[in-house]
């Protein structure tokens, strides 16, 4: 896992990736504690999702933004420091068909406790989402964007890519009162970028490109809607 994630390169933003935090921003003083399990699905005998792990924490400052942190469990077993942070801003509210839109600023980092050796990505996520129900549950559609400010990739050689874009479709299960969340997503790992250099047999329905992840995660609601 330390060298997959610090083989400076493409796949190591894939290894990165998790799913989206927020679509839907908290309610106003509303918090929510959870965790995501999943990552990117390998042939292994079969398509299985490599079994990344992560803990998420959420606070709503109002109806219409959220904070977020997270903290990567499964990295940290295996010596890697990888936490990320962001806010998610609703842009706009949902009248019928129109969906409701938002969008997620933040940045994800990973540091090598024993070699000393950091990355840092600054994200950005994009996302439209349809509430149906009596408790509000949402199906979701959007995209996840990597920023890569290296200049070079592993070896000293060049940077091959800047931006690396994940295309996401997912699913919220509301409980009775919101007091706790069901995750689902499935993420197109970087369709634009090629996988056949890496070891790893990544399962991607467009040959060598990219990779699927598939992320199931619950939250609980620590705190009950304001009026």
């Amino acid at each position: 896992m330390r060298k997959i994630i610090f083989t400076v390169g493409i796949m190591s933003i894939i290894l990165s990736c998790g799913p989206s935090r927020f679509v839907e921003p908290l309610d106003k003083k509303q918090i929510s504690i959870g965790g995501n399990f999943g990552g990117p699905i390998i042939d292994f005998g079969g398509p299985i999702p490599i079994p990344i792990s992560s803990i998420e924490i959420g606070y709503g400052i109002d109806t219409n933004m959220t904070v977020f942190g997270t903290a990567h469990t499964t990295s940290l077993l295996f010596g890697n420091l990888q936490m990320d942070f962001g806010a998610t801003f609703k842009l706009l509210n949902q009248t019928k068909y129109v969906p409701n839109i938002s969008v997620s600023p933040g940045f994800n980092f990973i540091y090598s406790l024993s070699g000393a050796t950091g990355k840092f990505w600054p994200t950005v996520d994009a996302n439209v989402y349809w509430n149906y129900g009596k408790n509000q549950s949402y199906f979701y559609l959007g995209i996840n964007n990597y920023f890569e400010l290296s200049s070079t990739m592993a070896n000293n050689q060049p940077q091959a890519s800047y931006w690396l874009f994940n295309p996401q479709i997912g699913h919220i299960l509301k409980g009775k009162n919101d007091k706790g969340q069901f995750t689902a997503e499935l993420k197109w790992l970087g369709p634009n970028q090629r996988n056949d250099y890496a070891f790893i047999p990544y399962y991607t329905p467009q040959g060598s490109n990219g990779a699927l992840g598939l992320y199931l995660g619950y939250r609980w609601i620590l705190k009950n809607k304001t009026k």
